[in-house]
């Protein structure tokens, strides 16, 4: 083994009954006190988000025209948050990848709440992100290949005349070979 990896095996080593300690002492709690300090809101979008993965295009549909009306209606923090969440998590038709990142990077102010220092938006805001630069690449691989195939047709188009111009010159050279010889 190298030094890189032996120093950070032995202090690992010598801490672990430094954290067995800490796990005893943690074991009398339940798993709910560890959840309590979860904002209500947070979790609230996380069973939102649930949500929308179970609904059919139909309830999408009428969702969709809720909430942007709810958003309409009135612009706080809430019904923006909510409205990205939509936009995220839909299928293509009814959500917006673009959309919901517009909605989620917004600066911080009496409008926009957190604005992008929100948790959401900070758990989103990465995601989307990688989300439209994929989309982006994948635009411009699709696109290439698009190019690649009328050049290939272009050239197979290319080798088919050829190929006509060669049984051309080769039925010339058999009908001058068959012609008796002139004297």
């Amino acid at each position: 083994m190298s030094k890189t990896l032996i120093i950070p095996l032995v202090l690992s080593l010598a801490l672990l009954p430094l954290t067995a300690g800490c796990a005893a002492a943690d074991a009398h709690r339940s798993p709910r006190t560890i959840w309590q300090g979860a904002a209500t809101a947070e979790a609230e979008a996380a069973r939102y988000a649930a949500k929308l993965r179970g609904m059919s295009p139909a309830e999408l549909s009428n969702e969709a025209e809720t909430v942007q009306k709810a958003f309409n209606t009135r612009r706080n923090e809430d019904n923006r948050l909510r409205l990205a969440l939509f936009h995220a998590l839909a299928p293509p038709p009814l959500g917006d990848r673009s959309r919901a990142l517009s909605l989620l990077d917004l600066p911080p102010g009496e409008a926009n709440g957190r604005g992008r220092n929100h948790p959401l938006a900070l758990l989103f805001l990465p995601l989307l992100q990688d989300n439209r630069r994929l989309d982006e690449a994948l635009a411009a691989s699709q696109l290439k290949l698009r190019e690649e195939q009328k050049r290939a047709e272009a050239l197979q188009q290319g080798n088919e005349q050829m190929r006509q111009k060669l049984d051309a010159i080769r039925d010339i050279e058999v009908k001058i070979l068959e012609r008796p010889p002139t004297k």
